[in-house]
This record gives C-alpha cells, structure tokens and sequence, in this order.
C-alpha cells in the first residue's frame, strides 16, 4: 500500500468516524439535557421543603393513598440514563462494526475473514493496530449482540464495564447451584468517556 494510498484511505475512515462521533452526540443530546433538567427540578423542590414550603411525599387523607415526588423524578431519571445506555451500546457496536468493513478492505481480504484473519492482513498491509483494546472491543460487542459466553474474559480483564455488584459465579438462592443462564449483556454499563475511547482504538487502528 503506498503512503498516498494510505493517506486516501486515513481521511476516508477518519471522515466516517467524525460523522458517528456527531451522530452519537445528537442521539445523547436530548436524555442529558432531560436529566440535567430533572436535577434543576429536583434541587428547586429540594430549596422548598428546606422552607417549609413543600413535602417530598404526600398522602390523600380520604383514600391514605400515597405519592412521592422524590420517586417520580428518580424514576424519571432511570429511564432517561437506561436511554443513554441504550444508545451507547448500540454505537460502540456499529463503531466495532464500522473498523471491521474498513479492514477488509484496507487488509484486501475477501469472503468472511474472522477478527483474527483481519489482524494478520492489517500488520501484513503495514497498518498499526491496537490489538488489545481491539481485542476487548471485539468482546464487548460479542457480549452486546449474542451473549456470549466469551464475555467472562471480558469480565476478568474489565469488571468495570459491568454492574457494579455483578457477579457471574453467584450461586441461585433456592439451589445452591450456579444459574444456568448468565445475562451478560444486560449487565454492561458504559459511559460517555467509554465510547469515546473505543472511538479513538478504531482510529488508532486504521491507516494514517
């Protein structure tokens, strides 16, 4: 591959990369501002029972039916944040996805070549990869669209990419025995700073 080439192909990705950075932010943009706007509500509320003015819960004298402020906002606050999850996983999946069909073309590999295939046709073409973080990418996603149960590794080296008290060898309550089957994928959390990162392994691993 000649350095002009390269160069074509540098810009090329890294224009695809910029416009999936954008389209992220965008799909973000509307759950942050609904979460900060929340926080605003919730510390106004917060100022007037401080005064005397309000109570966080109230309950109807004639029914003793009950209603709590501070809940409905946390839960408000849930299903923005579970949003924003959402939207993370499924762009570092298509950021995955995204470097893969750039490989197989900067690699000149044809059919259906595997994560590995596209490693050795990426060093063979000179192109620098960051094979670890790739590799952890490669596990996340895996874990993300199948469950996979490759993602006990990806546990092992990156708890902090699971729910805090995730824990795959917890033994079921009422047997005693390991739980026959292990939601992986819902128990990923990832951030904002998460998907950024993976945006910049793609980056790092693509021509220059």
């Amino acid at each position: 591959m000649t350095k002009f080439f390269k160069s074509i192909l540098a810009a090329q990705f890294k224009d695809k990369l910029d416009r999936l950075r954008r389209a992220f932010q965008a799909a973000c943009d509307p759950f942050q501002k609904e979460i900060a706007d929340l926080q605003k509500q919730h510390d106004a509320f917060e100022q007037m029972v401080q005064a005397g003015e309000a109570r966080w819960e109230e309950v109807d004298e004639d029914t003793g039916a009950g209603w709590s402020y501070g809940e409905d906002l946390a839960e408000r606050r849930e299903d923005a944040e579970d949003a924003l999850l959402t939207i993370r996983k499924a762009f570092v999946t298509t950021t995955y996805h995204l470097w893969e069909r750039g490989a197989q073309r900067w690699g000149k590999m044809v059919g259906k070549p595997n994560h590995t295939d596209l490693i050795k046709a990426l060093n063979t073409a000179s192109v620098a990869v960051d094979e670890k973080r790739l590799e952890e990418l490669r596990l996340l996603v895996n874990c993300l669209k199948h469950n996979s149960s490759s993602a006990r590794e990806l546990h092992k080296s990156r708890p902090s990419l699971f729910v805090a008290d995730f824990d795959p060898d917890a033994l079921h309550p009422a047997t005693g025995k390991l739980f026959s089957h292990i939601d992986w994928a819902d128990n990923v959390v990832l951030t904002d700073s998460d998907v950024d990162t993976y945006f910049e392994v793609v980056l790092s691993s693509a021509p220059k």
